[in-house]
């Protein structure tokens, strides 16, 4: 097995020293073919491509979380998509073994006289001026989005795009942090010098703020929009004609929803520029403990209650289910025998929280999301979430009074049952909700669609007048 092993990536070393001599050689139409063939189309729910729209490339597409499908249904743009498997396969060919100890830090955004790392990049950016140009050229492409201003896979192939005149725009997906993480940032973007390409758009006006005053960018390329993917969901929750009780079925069961959260989380993206450890392999950072007890308190619940459905909602499957199943087996709970309980990593966000009754969450935006919807919103705030070096970092602190806070397992578990019983929420409390919203996410109005369409198409317009 061994020597099969040696062998496999013997071979894959030689691929890609071939690989990247043909690139250095500046034959680029062996990639532009195969590029071409498996860039996909992102097709609006009708499945009619508007081929005569400007043309979008999305890559790294899966950070996206649906704001691709809202721009395609939108009939203004034809958008494409590069699997991120293939992009990353493309930079692989330039970039060295070492790259992760090359990227933790600012300096692979701002190399400074770092000659390893300017030499990285001159070789790979002269490959990507040649071949970006060719495919762009074949599939008709007017501008390429990302989703992150930080995402390294993304920051060449954004930088090039922008020079050889196709603008470079980020729909900038993290945009909630508390007062305190600013700070920690603001050294992060400050060190990362100035963005390289034409327009960034965050979701609100602190983000906005947050990105000019440390310098990133300058006020005319950055945009505060809202987030696309909530317009839907924003007109089915507006308080004039809200009717968002759960769907009716003949017989309604009641059901809790847990949407759950990684015990690495963001204070450890913070401290420096490594990437986001969401679960620390030693489990001795984070909110290691918190994690544990509000799982298992939902595994309890749905031992006690059969009459109640309770679903536990992770973001994605595989290693995070893998966490959640440890903290049961750690605690003698057999998941598979809670006919009652529900761990779904595919279920979409939004048609959960329209069918639940009580929702918990903790740091992660859809508390707010649940909030406009008229839902208890039941916040765990116990464990590591009280120490102070984790406190500061948590999201919607000075807006607990809108929500249930739970300050211990016990209270916890008992605030489930009784807002099981009364799930009533104010309306004077929703409308503060809504602010809360607005302030953080995208407008009320449910319009972030038509201010992106108008942007983007903007910044097109202006690049191709030059």
């Amino acid at each position: 097995m061994k020597i099969t092993n040696y062998c496999v990536r013997k071979v894959r070393r030689s691929i890609k020293l071939v690989l990247k001599k043909i690139g250095q050689l500046g034959i680029v139409w062996p990639f532009v073919m195969f590029y071409t063939r498996i860039i996909e189309v992102v097709r609006p729910f009708n499945g009619d491509v508007q081929s005569d729209m400007p043309t979008i490339l999305a890559i790294n597409p899966d950070r996206f979380f649906g704001d691709l499908t809202v721009l395609s249904n939108s009939k203004c743009f034809r958008v494409l998509k590069l699997p991120f498997k293939w992009q990353v396969k493309l930079l692989d060919i330039f970039w060295p073994s070492n790259i992760s100890e090359l990227t933790r830090f600012a300096n692979f955004y701002n190399p400074g006289d770092n000659k390893h790392l300017i030499e990285v990049q001159v070789q790979l950016r002269t490959f990507l001026r040649k071949f970006l140009v060719s495919l762009y050229s074949r599939l008709k492409v007017d501008c390429v989005i990302g989703s992150a201003v930080h995402n390294r896979q993304d920051f060449d192939w954004g930088l090039v795009s922008d020079e050889i005149g196709v603008p470079y725009i980020v729909l900038h997906k993290e945009n909630i942090y508390m007062p305190r993480a600013y700070e920690l940032l603001y050294e992060k973007y400050k060190k990362m010098g100035k963005f390289r390409g034409s327009q960034i758009v965050v979701h609100n006006d602190m983000m906005k703020d947050f990105f000019i005053k440390s310098g990133f960018c300058n006020s005319d390329n950055i945009s505060a929009l809202g987030c696309l993917r909530m317009d839907e969901f924003v007109k089915k929750v507006r308080l004039p004609d809200r009717n968002i009780s759960r769907k009716k079925t003949d017989y309604h069961r009641k059901r809790v929803t847990l949407f759950s959260f990684t015990y690495g989380y963001k204070q450890l993206g913070l401290s420096g520029f490594e990437e986001m450890v969401h679960f620390p392999k030693h489990r001795d950072k984070g909110f290691v403990k918190l994690f544990e007890n509000v799982h298992t308190s939902i595994a309890k619940l749905a031992i006690k209650n059969k009459d109640v459905d309770f679903v536990i909602k992770p973001k994605w499957g595989g290693s995070w289910i893998d966490e959640i199943k440890y903290v049961f087996s750690k605690n003698n709970i057999e998941s598979k025998r809670i006919d009652n309980l529900f761990i779904d990593s595919d279920v979409n966000v939004h048609d959960l929280i329209l069918e639940s009754d009580v929702i918990c969450a903790f740091t992660s935006t859809t508390v707010l999301e649940s909030a406009i919807a008229a839902k208890p919103v039941i916040i765990p705030y116990f464990d590591e979430a009280l120490k102070a070096e984790y406190n500061m970092l948590i999201d919607f602190k000075d807006d607990f009074q809108l929500m249930d806070i739970a300050n211990s397992p016990d209270e916890f578990e008992r605030l489930i049952i009784e807002r099981i019983k009364n799930p009533e929420v104010t309306q004077k409390c929703v409308k503060e909700r809504y602010a809360l919203f607005e302030k953080y996410v995208s407008s009320m109005e449910g319009d972030a669609r038509d201010k992106y369409v108008n942007v983007i198409n903007q910044v097109i317009e202006e690049r191709q007048c030059v």
